[in-house]
């Protein structure tokens, strides 16, 4: 997959902006607070259908402005093309055509454009809260897998009810009816999350060994998925699995409804990184945290390219800050091989296949 090209109007800072990158690595530099991350933004609604900061739609409307709109054409590696127009105003909300058409749920959207992104904020991932780490796990298995993103909808449809009846529970015999239906849904899907989670933890591991080979310091490097079930070196059927959950509900159930909120599931697992056996969110350094993060982003391109076997677009924003010119140079001969990359700085990125566009003129 590579963008052939993007109109953007009234979005963040830009009034109207057009990009076209090169087929390759495009450096997008200029001064800090001149948009290039607004561009990397706009691309992100194209494919995930939101922006990488986490802001709402809102937020990315110019101010003073009544709707900002994207306009993008995409080119698959079979050559076909895929226009996307995301348009919002705070009156109509957020509306996205593919290809002229609406489509109106956005979820079936996810994974037609595969995207990898890296920010330096991302870093999060690393340091921040187990709900960073599992939206990490849940962006890259929904781009290929159509089941997981469904059984993740209905999961959090089930949590957020079950959650809304534990908060009010009144009636001893409706409510309890209500309660043991709510939980066999949650069971039925977070079963399914949880197998689809330790499948791509496990090929995920196999690749990130690989690609952490580049790092010039080398390091033995592992991550173990943090289940609320069962220990990670356990593989368990599904039918196990599910008597288990039950059997922990069940267990739990009192602490549930005195705490009135739902206390185990896949909404509540997490992920632990390590570098040489520990933990890199407690002994690594900053720099060996953003040169793991570089690695996950790199792993990330590579396990979507051989599942959705469409190579994804990469945005890259402000990669090579903090990173010296041995690492930078080794991450820019990799990319090279990695389909289309866009990449901001604020320094030009000269060299073979890189195309350069200033945002500044």
């Amino acid at each position: 997959m590579r963008l052939k090209s993007i109109s953007i109007e009234n979005f963040r800072n830009h009034k109207q902006l057009e990009f076209e990158p090169g087929q390759r690595i495009t450096n997008i530099h200029g001064c800090n607070g001149s948009g290039k991350t607004t561009i990397l933004e706009a691309i992100n609604y194209c494919a995930l259908t939101r922006g990488f900061s986490g802001n709402s739609d809102r937020e990315y409307l110019k101010f003073g402005e009544e709707m900002f709109t994207i306009r993008s054409l995409f080119e698959s590696d079979n050559g076909v093309e895929i226009k996307v127009m995301v348009a919002y105003s705070p009156q109509k909300e957020k509306r996205i055509l593919v290809n002229d058409q609406e489509i109106q749920t956005f979820s079936k959207h996810i994974g037609l454009i595969p995207c990898v992104t890296f920010t330096p904020k991302e870093l999060f991932i690393i340091t921040g809260a187990p709900s960073e780490r599992r939206r990490f796990m849940d962006t890259a298995i929904c781009q290929y897998d159509r089941k997981y993103l469904s059984d993740l909808m209905h999961y959090r449809r089930a949590l957020q009810q079950r959650n809304a009846l534990l908060a009010s529970f009144e009636n001893q015999v409706t409510d309890e009816t209500s309660f043991e239906v709510l939980t066999d849904q949650l069971v039925t899907h977070a079963v399914e999350i949880v197998m689809a989670r330790e499948r791509f933890i496990g090929s995920f591991s196999v690749l990130l060994e690989k690609v952490y080979r580049w790092h010039p310091e080398g390091a033995d490097i592992a991550i173990t998925y943090q289940s609320s079930i069962h220990p990670a070196e356990d593989h368990l059927s599904r039918e196990k699995m599910q008597a288990i959950f039950r059997e922990q509900y069940r267990a739990i159930k009192k602490q549930e409804l005195l705490r009135r909120q739902t206390l185990m599931g896949p909404h509540r697992e997490d992920l632990q990184f390590y570098i040489n056996g520990k933990e890199i969110r407690k002994y690594a350094s900053q720099g060996q945290q953003r040169a793991f993060l570089v690695a996950l982003k790199m792993t990330m391109h590579t396990y979507l390219f051989e599942h959705a076997e469409e190579m994804p677009v990469t945005l890259l924003d402000d990669l090579f800050s903090e990173l010296d010119a041995k690492v930078s140079g080794i991450m820019l001969e990799t990319l090279a091989s990695k389909g289309q990359v866009i990449i901001t700085s604020t320094e030009k990125r000269e060299g073979n296949d890189i195309t350069l566009f200033s945002i500044d003129s």
